[in-house]
């Protein structure tokens, strides 16, 4: 059945024996893979964010490819026995809709919630309104809005036709279509029915909306002989709200998506594999037919990336089929970064050189046992609970305050100075005091009378110069360390902790230390002076 191809000896990833030569503005298939033989893929879905494709098979399992060689990236068991029908990407995760519930799963394969749905219901559609809410149809005769924040049923919208398969969305409506073969536009409000096409006789198989185009494709009627694949496509102004001039395609459409690049084509696929592209007001021509190379199996799913460069295709054999028309393509116009899983570190710990000032040794991770006690154990006779008692609250603000509901509200009665230690008791006040936690200076200062209000911890540093200035200043009585401290009586001394948390962040350091241009105001420039003169100071204060 798979002539010409190969799996690998885990039977995952297909291989073209020859290289893939992709010519400029034609689609052409770029790779394959393989998901589970013999398994059907159900949904196929772009990632909006990621430069992923995810795929949902018949069997419940969710599988997600990385960029165009459709690396594997993740794959898990999202239903034990019902199919996915539908995958939608979010900001924080991904959407997965089987025929009773709704899962939300990270990208790594974590579950994030699960949304049951009620008993008899036979989910088909799912549609994401906004970033926070979405809504879902199928079978039965109504459609729930549903609020991700809380993961509750916002509202139950009923629909006159049952049978929602497909939702579409523009700034106007929603698009409904049915299984009857009824197409209805909704209020984006109250989701009443605003104007109905009624496009096939038989059934839906597919529509899509692009400006003031709607094109459907379905099956007719022909009485006794059941349903027929209807090779026209019903096209519809929205303008008028009413059909324009059937298209008639030279293949049996199941699927079609408006892919707006220089102009509005469409793309129609049949499931023997057969895709043409055409003009939605013009004529098909047979020489935009193209053939998906599905080794005689059916296709089951497909999907239009955002960017419009490339095209998925799930069959029913569980492969999956990747199309593009760019040699270089990406699937969407800004993908964020791909997180991978880390390798051990265990095998490959780091040399350390002991000798060495700022060595962290956190870079070699510790093991935590159940049966080693560790040097922080201090046994239960040598230590007491100590919980830190709350300070009363002040007379004045249980005096004056008003209640409303469970909130009391009063206005401050200022009898403590902004930032102020807040917990302030008697005997903690004494250990304030004697505690001398900043040595005074040796040159000496005058006392200031408001300092008391402040523990001495937190209190600022006057330095005192003689008459030979900072050379006088003995910096090591208040910093015994090697990490150098920044002044603090320039004008932008308010950067201070800033810069010295840029500092420690060895990625930005050696890239400022690096840096060199001809500016006369380059921030990188003086940053990278500035990290030299740390490195050098060996405790002595920098500017």
């Amino acid at each position: 059945m798979l002539q010409g191809v190969e799996l690998d000896p885990e039977g995952l990833t297909v291989t073209v024996p020859e290289p893939v030569h992709l010519m400029e503005g034609v689609f052409s298939e770029l790779h394959s893979v393989v998901s589970e033989v013999g398994i059907p893929v159900t949904a196929t879905h772009f990632d909006l964010q990621e430069e992923m494709l995810w795929m949902g098979n018949h069997r419940g399992h969710a599988t997600s490819y990385f960029g165009p060689t459709m690396g594997r990236h993740s794959s898990f068991q999202v239903h034990a026995t019902d199919d996915i029908r539908h995958v939608q990407s979010l900001e924080t995760g991904v959407l997965f809709l089987s025929k009773s519930n709704l899962k939300c799963y990270t990208r790594g394969g974590l579950v994030m919630f699960d949304y049951p749905m009620e008993e008899g219901a036979d989910m088909h559609s799912l549609l994401m309104t906004d970033n926070n809410t979405l809504l879902m149809g199928g079978l039965q005769n109504y459609v729930v809005e549903v609020d991700l924040n809380t993961v509750q049923e916002t509202q139950k919208f009923t629909v006159e036709t049952p049978g929602v398969a497909i939702m579409r969305q523009t700034s106007r409506f929603f698009f409904c279509g049915h299984t009857s073969g009824k197409v209805t536009l909704r209020d984006l409000r109250t989701f009443k029915t605003e104007n109905e096409f009624d496009a096939f006789s038989g059934s839906l198989s597919d529509f899509d909306v692009h400006g003031n185009l709607l094109a459907a494709c379905g099956f007719s009627s022909r009485g006794l002989n059941g349903l027929a694949c209807d090779r026209f496509l019903m096209v519809y102004d929205l303008r008028m709200m009413r059909a324009v001039t059937p298209l008639q395609v030279h293949v049996d459409p199941l699927f079609l998506r408006f892919i707006p690049t220089y102009t509005s084509r469409l793309v129609i696929i049949s499931q023997t594999g057969q895709c043409q592209f055409c003009e939605p007001t013009g004529l098909a021509n047979v020489a935009d037919i193209f053939h998906i190379n599905t080794v005689g199996q059916l296709l089951m799913s497909f999907d239009v990336s955002s960017s419009k460069q490339a095209l998925a295709f799930g069959d029913s054999g569980g492969c999956v089929h990747l199309w593009s028309d760019v040699p270089e393509v990406s699937f969407n116009d800004y993908s964020r970064e791909t997180d991978f899983p880390l390798p051990c570190l265990v095998d490959t710990l780091p040399q350390l050189d002991w000798n060495h000032d700022l060595l962290p040794l956190s870079l070699i991770p510790m093991p935590l046992t159940s049966t080693e006690p560790l040097l922080s154990d201090w046994p239960a006779a040598l230590s007491t609970s100590s919980p830190r008692r709350a300070p009363p609250v002040d007379p004045e603000i249980l005096r004056t305050m008003k209640t409303v509901g469970f909130i009391g509200y009063a206005p401050n009665p200022r009898t403590r100075p902004r930032n102020q230690v807040p917990y302030k008791i008697k005997d903690v006040e004494l250990d304030y005091d004697n505690y001398n936690q900043v040595p005074e200076s040796p040159i000496g200062r005058d006392e200031e009378p408001h300092l008391c209000m402040v523990p001495k911890k937190y209190r600022k540093v006057t330095i005192k110069f003689s008459k030979l200035g900072l050379e006088d200043f003995d910096f090591k009585h208040y910093n015994r360390t090697l990490f150098a401290g920044l002044e603090p009586h320039i004008p932008n001394a308010y950067c201070n902790c800033m810069i010295q948390v840029l500092y420690f962040v060895e990625p930005i350091r050696c890239l400022v230390q690096n840096h060199l241009c001809q500016k006369e105001f380059c921030l990188a420039c003086e940053l990278g002076f500035l990290f030299h003169m740390l490195d050098l100071s060996r405790g002595d204060p920098c500017q």
